[in-house]
């Protein structure tokens, strides 16, 4: 039997964990047809070495036999936890690493003092699917990762959030997304992607981080179908949200202004959940 130790990764391992992490997302989303999200193993890697370096995230690295073979981390900035992502060598599969570091970081979490645990998974990954449901993941609602259109105007009432507004955004937060996000927004404004906003007579009606690692929440359909044109605009088309498809408005909205559905997608929790109450976009972990 091979020997298998878990420990927490290094800047030292950030570049072979990256690597892992883009050969695991491009081999199964290939193997189904569709692109991977990690667009180069640079990109991976850059996201791998951030989220060693970052205090806010626990990792966990697998090896096999003294080598590399695996990862996974958890956000822990706010009230939720989210995990991802979980990736595994291809070469080593079979092995259980995948149940092994999701454990890990299931224990983290708890050991931390986190209730709520939650993450995003690919609809077509019939793997992960049933390893997360094993875990005691409960689905709360499927989303559509949109990729957006970058043909709209300028919208006046739509600009970047200041620090000074970001009591007002977290107000709005607990009141739809029914938890804080403070910390989150704070941690990319500080990294130079500030959310976007939209006011109106002054007063914010709706935020919009944009990308598979923002989230937004909106007072209205409306509100939020115009920071996502505005998104796009500023991207040239270039970034991705994830809509709840039980947000049917919504979805309908952002396709009838030409953004375009990539893929399925599930939201999926372990422990207490209380459903949003008004707009919301995901992240790509909760």
């Amino acid at each position: 039997m091979p020997d298998i130790e878990l420990r927490p990764p290094t800047p030292a391992d950030a570049p072979e964990l990256g690597r892992i992490c883009f050969d695991a997302f491009k081999d199964v989303s290939e193997s189904h047809g569709f692109e991977s999200d990690f667009t180069s193993v640079e990109m991976a890697q850059n996201i791998v070495a951030g989220m060693v370096r970052d205090e806010t995230v626990y990792g966990t690295a697998a090896l096999v036999d003294g080598q590399l073979a695996g990862s996974n981390f958890v956000f822990k900035s706010d009230d939720a936890a989210g995990v991802g992502p979980v990736s595994v060598d291809p070469s080593r599969q079979g092995l259980g690493l995948g149940r092994r570091v999701m454990e890990d970081v299931l224990r983290y979490s708890s050991d931390s003092g986190f209730e709520m645990v939650r993450l995003v998974q690919d609809g077509f990954n019939m793997v992960s699917m049933s390893l997360y449901a094993s875990l005691g993941f409960d689905t709360k609602a499927p989303l559509g990762l949109i990729r957006l259109n970058g043909d709209a105007n300028p919208d006046d009432r739509i600009r970047y959030l200041t620090p000074g507004e970001a009591g007002a955004a977290d107000d709005l937060c607990r009141a739809i997304y029914r938890i804080s996000r403070k910390n989150e927004l704070a941690n990319r404004t500080a990294l130079g992607m500030p959310a976007l906003g939209i006011f109106r007579g002054g007063t914010l009606r709706g935020y919009l981080s944009p990308g598979l690692i923002g989230h937004g929440v909106a007072q209205s359909e409306g509100d939020m179908l115009a920071l996502i044109r505005e998104a796009g605009r500023l991207s040239s088309g270039g970034a991705s949200v994830i809509c709840p498809l039980t947000e049917g408005g919504l979805f309908r909205g952002a396709l009838a202004d030409g953004h375009r559905l990539v893929k399925i997608m599930n939201l999926m929790t372990l422990g207490p959940y209380e459903e949003p109450d008004g707009v919301w976009i995901p992240s790509v972990g909760f």
